[in-house]
């Protein structure tokens, strides 16, 4: 024990109650008493001091975490009502896109039109013909276009198909007729060489006829062949022609009636006869012609056969024929070799 340490501070020390009751005073222990509750009532000033602080941290950090949280819907608010609001401009802009587009599309169509039916230039109706095969392959305008067409074909039959202007001017417009991915429209098309029909009861014109019913022939059967994806859509295509071809032989110089295989071979052989002289002159427009119509042959029903079976021979001849005919030379093949 210090020298210093009295008995009460050595029994204070030890925390010995008698000690201290015999050694104290009743003043001494009044004192301690006082002295003790003035550390208590600091110690609990202390105490409730770092409680309040404690609470004001949390606090703090309960206002930032609901300010961060809100802070954060506010920010998800807006991009929903941007996201809402570009959907909408886009949906708007999107709609007078089209309403524009449709709007140019139908005065091209007038303006063309315009061209197309010009009474008093052969020119400007031809270039009116070729622009209407973009019409063609357009599904909302093609039922337009070609019905724009066959009166056209018509006027031009009558005007004088035999002149070589309106040769070409009726050329273009069947090539127009064919301008379409549509079998269907194809089976449209075809249905207007009765137009052609009529106009040869008129005008007795049998080489003029013969050679529209060529182009037939090779632009819409030929497209047909292409576009239709079964027989009996391609024969719906082939149909008009093959009556016609059945009802006046001498469109393929044949002297009587023909029969239906015979009709459907006759027409082979006339587009055989369109393709040969385009592969002479290089061009190999007709290779997918016969390798499509061969494809349709072979998916001919059985009930189809003995009709389709001398055209598809043919078909295949003539495919091979054309291969032939556009097959480089020897010494083209040899030069690529070195």
């Amino acid at each position: 024990m210090a020298s210093d340490e009295t008995p009460v501070d050595a029994a204070l020390r030890n925390n010995d109650a008698q000690a201290l009751a015999k050694h104290a005073t009743p003043e001494e222990l009044e004192r301690l008493r006082s002295a003790e509750q003035v550390l208590q009532l600091a110690r609990e000033r202390v105490r409730n001091t770092s409680r309040w602080a404690v609470a004001s941290q949390v606090m703090v950090g309960v206002v930032a975490a609901v300010g961060m949280l809100v802070n954060a819907y506010q920010s998800y608010t807006n991009k929903e009502q941007h996201d809402q609001q570009a959907h909408i401009d886009q949906d708007r802009w999107g709609r007078e896109f089209l309403r524009a587009q449709r709007a140019d599309k139908y005065r091209a169509f007038f303006e063309t039109s315009v061209l197309a039916t010009d009474p008093s230039n052969s020119d400007k109706r031809l270039v009116g013909y070729a622009l209407l095969q973009e019409f063609v392959a357009d599904e909302d305008y093609n039922s337009k276009a070609t019905l724009m067409l066959e009166e056209s074909l018509t006027q031009e039959l009558r005007a004088g198909g035999a002149e070589a202007g309106h040769r070409h001017a009726i050329a273009a417009i069947v090539s127009a007729l064919s301008q379409t991915t549509d079998c269907h429209a194809l089976e449209r098309a075809a249905q207007s060489i009765d137009r052609v029909v009529q106009h040869h009861k008129s005008a007795q014109d049998l080489d003029e006829t013969k050679d529209v019913f060529r182009l037939y022939v090779r632009k819409l059967l030929g497209r047909a062949a292409i576009v239709c994806k079964s027989p009996d859509d391609f024969s719906d295509v082939r149909l008009p022609l093959a009556q016609t071809l059945g009802r006046m032989p001498e469109l393929a110089d044949a002297g009587a009636r023909l029969k239906e295989a015979e009709v459907n071979t006759t027409l082979v052989n006339i587009l055989a006869d369109e393709c040969r002289d385009e592969a002479e002159a290089g061009r190999r427009d007709c290779v997918p012609v016969f390798q499509h119509y061969l494809a349709l042959c072979g998916h001919q029903p059985a009930n189809r056969r003995a009709a389709e079976s001398p055209a598809c021979e043919q078909a295949k001849a003539v495919a091979a024929e054309l291969e032939r005919l556009l097959a480089p030379p020897p010494a083209l093949d040899s030069a690529k070799d070195e």
